[in-house]
């Protein structure tokens, strides 16, 4: 889930229109950002490998501090508490935990149980694994997501009943974009 995760920012961004686009799109893509840092050092592990069909695909198997279910869950209540006491931004503080938490949540749909419920506790693995009913059903579940957040961005965005704006548009390509680009990706290498 990569476009999924950016189609949720824009969602949240036309119900909450006084918060910067720039932020909800960070938020909603925190866990990723951090996953790339604690790679980096070497704190969490990923493998990538190539499947039957030679599609290049990324095995998060050690990820428990940026994609389990507690600290995703600790880092939206860290981000609402900072916002919530933030004087002139105490409105930000509900759509920016909403779009960090929302990350996990995605995750969770379409990955196989792999997501840890924290570095503590039961060792437990979460996922509805929706990815593993049939080859696309990833990619699919993940189209659906980002046209209906586009389709709510499109119509609470519009000035009025007029044509969509050159910027509707641009912001559907670039959805389409980031959701195609991956699978492409994958077969390239």
């Amino acid at each position: 889930m990569f476009a999924g995760h950016f189609a949720v920012g824009l969602a949240l961004k036309a119900r909450y229109r006084s918060v910067p686009t720039w932020a909800l799109l960070f938020a909603a893509q925190l866990c990723d950002w951090l996953w790339l840092l604690l790679s980096a050092l070497e704190v969490e592990h990923f493998r990538l490998f190539f499947t039957r069909n030679d599609a290049l695909q990324l095995d998060l198997f050690d990820v428990p501090y940026s994609h389990s279910l507690f600290w995703p869950a600790f880092y939206a209540l860290v981000v609402f508490l900072l916002f919530v006491r933030a004087d002139g931004r105490r409105h930000w503080a509900v759509p920016l935990s909403l779009a960090v938490f929302s990350h996990w949540v995605l995750d969770w749909l379409v990955s196989a149980p792999a997501l840890p419920f924290a570095n503590f506790g039961p060792p437990v693995k979460l996922g509805l694994g929706l990815a593993g009913i049939f080859p696309a059903a990833s990619l699919t579940v993940e189209a659906v997501i980002v046209l209906a957040c586009w389709r709510y961005y499109d119509r609470r965005t519009r000035n009025s009943a007029a044509l969509r704006t050159w910027r509707q548009w641009a912001v559907l390509a670039a959805l389409l974009v980031a959701l195609l680009s991956p699978p492409l990706l994958q077969r390239l290498f």
